[in-house]
């Protein structure tokens, strides 16, 4: 069943109940009231007709109390009997006709009352039997019977008033409950399409509901939600894109270094090959000859961790960094280019520099790409000038080159993704640098002059 007709059966049984129970309210009300009235009014023509008989019972003419019995009869219409008791209890006048009822004098004794009443169920329906003393002193009894004929036509009347107005409120309540319900589950059913577009990952969408209440606030805070699941899924698509232009990136950083790798780990090689082909022709082995084996092999050992160090994807992990040794890290690993371009390096790096908090992989792949990418500025050999100071809030390293300068007319797109003028680049070395500094809180930055060389500045925030 759906929200809005559990609401329209709801609200219209609500509606139906409240009328119900407060017309049988009214009609107890009416009922109670018009019996009470029906009490008193028997009551007042019991005692002036009591009056009235008193001397005749005393004198015992029970024809002139026949007479007077008769005539009050006649006169009220919903009176159903009268009748009068003498001081032996017995009747003495009545208007029965030729039966007397038995047993009524056991119906409503008076007693030693002044006055009684009973509600007698009868054939012809409820009857309230008042009685009275005649008079005071005496045990003479009048009793009349007094039909609710009256109040039968009230209780009609109002049962044919109170079924048409529980059909009119039967039928608003329908009516109110359908216009409520509306306005109820419109709002929600908009609610539900909205949660099934965000369910099919089209964030950013709003919901149009409006309502200064509640369901406004609530609309209000779906459509935030929506800005902000676009938001974080924007984000995590930028993660998504930048780690794998950051592992294609390092890909092409590592065949750069690949030929270093090789050249240095051929040096160790040929001197392990050479003494075990001396071992042939002399198996015994000296002290000396071990030593270089093991020296040899502990070389080998720290050219591969070193390269693996750099090759291995890591997750992002923020440790204390000391800039010093990673530059120097950083400038092994290209070591090979340097050699190979005839570069010389010149460093005047602060001993004492501050460390920096951030990962170690990434911020290694950023002074690495700037060491690589001077270095082919300059193919035929020149100087790097490497030089790192600080202040209070950041650490400042600048690469600096003698090679030919980039053009003014590329300067604005050198950080763009997949720009490049080299044959083979990515287009994504300088532009990677800029986002893991910007990630690290840093700034990058460059200088250049054409013919004159190029300046790159990395400022980092201090660690401490």
């Amino acid at each position: 069943m759906k929200l809005r007709t559990k609401i329209i059966f709801l609200t219209t049984a609500i509606a139906v109940n409240v009328v119900f129970f407060t017309l049988l309210s009214i009609r107890g009300v009416i009922i109670n009231a018009f019996r009470d009235e029906l009490e008193k009014r028997g009551t007042s023509i019991a005692g002036n007709l009591a009056d009235r008989v008193a001397n005749h019972m005393l004198l015992k003419d029970y024809s002139e109390t026949k007479k007077a019995l008769n005539e009050v009869l006649k006169k009220e219409n919903d009176i159903e009997y009268i009748f009068v008791t003498n001081e032996g209890g017995i009747i003495a006048a009545h208007t029965f006709g030729k039966e007397i009822p038995p047993d009524i004098l056991s119906w409503n004794p008076v007693n030693n009352k002044s006055r009684n009443i009973q509600l007698l169920d009868t054939e012809k329906g409820y009857i309230r039997d008042v009685g009275v003393k005649v008079s005071n002193g005496t045990k003479s009894e009048l009793h009349l019977g007094i039909r609710e004929d009256n109040l039968r036509q009230t209780v009609m009347q109002v049962r044919k008033i109170t079924v048409p107005i529980i059909m009119l409120v039967t039928l608003s309540g329908v009516i109110a409950s359908f216009i409520f319900s509306r306005l109820l589950t419109k709002p929600l059913n908009k609610f539900i399409e909205f949660t099934k577009v965000l369910g099919r990952g089209e964030f950013g969408k709003r919901v149009d509901v409006p309502y200064g209440d509640e369901i406004g606030y609530l609309a209000r805070n779906f459509n935030r939600l929506s800005m902000e699941l676009k938001n974080v899924n924007e984000k995590m698509e930028e993660t998504y894109t930048y780690t794998h232009l950051l592992q294609a990136e390092k890909l092409s950083t590592i065949g750069q270094i690949s030929a270093g790798l090789a050249h240095e780990l051929k040096n160790p090689l040929t001197t392990l090959k050479m003494l075990f082909q001396a071992f042939k022709e002399q198996p015994d082995m000296t002290r000396e000859d071990a030593k270089i084996i093991n020296r040899e092999i502990e070389k080998i050992d720290a050219i591969i961790t070193k390269f693996l160090g750099f090759a291995k994807q890591k997750d992002f992990e923020i440790a204390d960094i000391n800039i010093n040794a990673l530059t120097e890290k950083a400038l092994s690993l290209a070591a090979f280019d340097i050699c190979r371009h005839d570069i010389v390096v010149h460093k005047d790096m602060l001993e004492n520099l501050p460390e920096v908090k951030g990962d170690r992989a990434l911020l290694e792949h950023v002074f690495l790409n700037l060491i690589l990418n001077a270095v082919q500025a300059m193919p035929g050999g020149g100087d790097i000038w490497m030089s790192g100071k600080t202040d209070d809030k950041f650490i400042e390293v600048v690469i600096r080159d003698k090679g030919a300068g980039i053009p003014s007319d590329i300067r604005s797109k050198v950080f763009d993704p997949f720009f490049t003028t080299k044959e083979d680049g990515t287009g994504l070395g300088l532009s990677i640098v800029y986002n893991i500094v910007k990630s690290h809180g840093g700034k990058v930055f460059f200088n250049s002059s054409e013919g004159a060389g190029t300046v790159f500045t990395v400022r980092l925030p201090r660690g401490d």
